[in-house]
């Protein structure tokens, strides 16, 4: 049996381009049992699970499975996946079902994810192996950087605004402090992220107040529906008067939602150009 040598161990194997190849090769010898591409799509997931358990000669005669399945040494689990995390490459789901069933690989995954030199596929992957392990490694205060962070990258701060949303009375006076001097966008993030934290005096009057501003009316009328404090009622009601047809059926939601009622015949959109967009 052919040995792989470290260089090739430690992550510039492209599994998933190994897989691709099996596949074809596969697909050519039984495409024919297929009446249509609906049903090659179904047995993917079996074609994959024979290439898994099949020696391969790029892995020196060793199965895919086994292969990943013999290493125990996190250190080289986290190098391999660097190694295959690259623009053109993405770890092969063997290693990261391996790394993830690997406790001691997790503070080498929030390392990495809070190295600033780590790509954002890098680190998007490593947040998501850290909440499937749990989320006790996850790396909070890389999280609140990236929020504050307005050039930071896009997916990143959405994949920050959701981890901090499962933590958020955790990190909530963090946030609060944050407010000082904040921009809209980024009052607007914090704003999305305290909703998913305790009832604070804070919070309502934030809440309120982007309301209030008159932007981006649906998405602040969602917010204040789903905090679920009933003294945004008023606030929600005095909007349906002037609001659009768009604006209102969020606004609507938002009542509904804290337990109010609206009359839609108090109301006569047939001059208003988002009723007839909508209603096309």
């Amino acid at each position: 049996m052919t040995r792989l040598n470290e260089k090739q161990d430690v992550g510039v194997i492209d599994f998933d381009r190994m897989f691709e190849d099996y596949a074809m090769e596969w697909f050519k010898e039984h495409g024919g049992e297929y009446e249509s591409d609906e049903e090659m799509e179904e047995a993917m997931p079996d074609v994959y699970e024979q290439w898994a358990s099949s020696p391969s000669r790029k892995l020196g005669g060793i199965a895919p499975r086994a292969f990943f399945d013999s290493i125990e040494d996190p250190d080289r689990l986290v190098a391999i996946l660097v190694g295959t995390a690259g623009a053109d490459c993405n770890p092969c789901s063997l290693l990261l079902d391996k790394i993830a069933e690997t406790p001691e690989c997790e503070p080498l995954l929030a390392a990495l994810a809070e190295k600033p030199s780590s790509s954002v596929k890098l680190c998007l992957i490593c947040m998501s192996l850290l909440e499937e392990a749990g989320g006790a490694n996850v790396p909070v205060g890389r999280c609140l950087q990236w929020i504050k962070d307005e050039t930071a990258d896009e997916e990143l701060r959405e994949c920050a605004v959701e981890a901090l949303k499962k933590r958020a009375g955790a990190v909530k006076e963090e946030l609060f402090a944050a407010l000082k001097d904040a921009s809209v966008g980024l009052k607007t993030v914090i704003a999305e992220i305290l909703v998913a934290a305790d009832k604070d005096e804070r919070t309502f009057k934030l809440l309120t107040e982007l309301f209030a501003s008159g932007e981006n009316i649906p998405l602040y009328a969602q917010y204040l529906g789903m905090y679920g404090d009933e003294r945004a009622a008023g606030v929600l009601y005095r909007a349906l008067d002037t609001c659009d047809y768009a604006d209102y059926i969020e606004v609507k939601n938002a009542i509904e939602r804290l337990g109010g009622v609206v009359d839609d015949s108090a109301r006569d959109f047939s001059d208003d150009e988002t009723y007839h967009l909508l209603k096309k």
